[in-house]
């Protein structure tokens, strides 16, 4: 079958591979139907070029439909449309029963984020076909009325938007920053909103973005022109937010997101801070002013049952961020697009 393979640094092909094959009594074939292309794809393609990761299939956001089972899944079968959580749990162990799949006590055994689609140790989607292990626990079924795009991002991305709002506790009322428009920092600024949030702060050096932002109801900043520190205390009181959603993964918007934020307010760090230190004062940061900061990888398998009933309902259009549409084959070109920022572009989404 042919994938968009790793190869190295800035060295993404599209090629052969060989096909999924069920090697466990609770894997799943799928067939692809659509795969994206996710910011957190990014850190491999800029990464350095490391010999021991070797070629590999890269993608975390897919669905498609079921070509074979193992003798031992009972939720599906052949032919069911389905999507896949970006994480592997194997539904069983302490931790997946605390609906911490990220943290799966099996699939992380490697160490911490070892369980994600699109690695060395876990081929991903962005291909023709890819093997589910777990799958009664890592696969949901598509309802009838959807299309594959309304659903696409709940494997990854919408999930980790709304656990951005979840982690910061986003209440009625709330004065609410987000830290990147991007893709996930989209998802964040709807999922504050839906929480009840009575503003939206949202922060980008993109104008462009900027501009969508504020269509969707949030206000807009570009810290290059205005001070986020200053603008939050001034819509609220002298204040500061009540809480703080990063969706950059970069040490300074960390800094950024605790410093706009009021005594006692929640800050939660969804960007992926990949190599990189987070430096800052303790005390007076942090224990000062009370601060509450939480973070983690996603867990699509909890937030999946609680999203989607919104997708269908019509109160979320996650569709709303797809700028390019591709053949697979034009992968590699859809990374550099993506990458660059190139032609206005928020996401990438392929078609086998």
């Amino acid at each position: 079958m042919k994938a968009i393979v790793y190869q190295g640094q800035k060295q993404i092909v599209y090629q052969n591979v060989p096909d999924p094959e069920i090697q466990a009594p609770t894997d799943a074939i799928l067939k692809i139907e659509k795969t994206a292309i996710c910011g957190s794809d990014l850190h491999f393609y800029h990464g350095p070029t490391r010999e021991d990761l070797g070629e590999f299939t890269l993608g975390h956001e897919f669905l498609g439909t079921i070509e074979e089972i193992g003798t031992d899944v009972r939720r599906f079968k052949k032919g069911d449309r389905v999507l896949v959580s970006c994480t592997i749990g194997c539904g069983g162990c302490a931790l997946c029963d605390e609906n911490l799949y990220s943290g799966c006590m099996i699939n992380t055994a490697m160490g911490p984020v070892t369980n994600v689609f699109g690695s060395p140790l876990n081929p991903g989607g962005q291909a023709e076909g890819v093997k589910v292990p777990f799958a009664d626990t890592n696969m949901f079924r598509i309802p009838e009325g959807l299309d594959d795009e309304q659903v696409l991002f709940l494997t990854d991305i919408l999930p980790t938007g709304y656990m951005g709002a979840d982690l910061a506790e986003v209440s009625p009322g709330d004065t609410v920053v987000v830290i990147g428009c991007g893709p996930v920092g989209v998802f964040a600024q709807l999922s504050a909103l839906i929480r009840g949030a009575a503003l939206v702060i949202a922060v980008d050096l993109d104008d462009g973005r900027l501009e969508k932002a504020q269509a969707r109801g949030c206000r807009p900043l570009n810290p290059s022109k205005e001070n986020l520190d200053e603008v939050a205390k001034s819509l609220t009181d002298g204040r500061g937010a009540d809480c703080a959603i990063e969706a950059v993964g970069n040490p300074a918007t960390v800094q950024a997101a605790m410093s706009c934020v009021r005594s006692g307010g929640r800050v939660a760090v969804i960007g992926v801070v990949a190599g990189e230190q987070v430096t800052l004062d303790f005390l007076s940061v942090v224990t000062g002013k009370n601060l509450t900061i939480r973070s983690g990888i996603v867990n699509p398998q909890y937030y999946i049952p609680k999203l989607l009933p919104m997708i269908e309902q019509g109160r979320l259009d996650p569709t709303e961020i797809i700028t390019h549409r591709m053949d697979l084959s034009e992968g590699p070109r859809g990374y550099e697009i993506f990458d660059n920022h190139e032609e206005d572009v928020l996401k990438v989404v392929m078609t086998p």
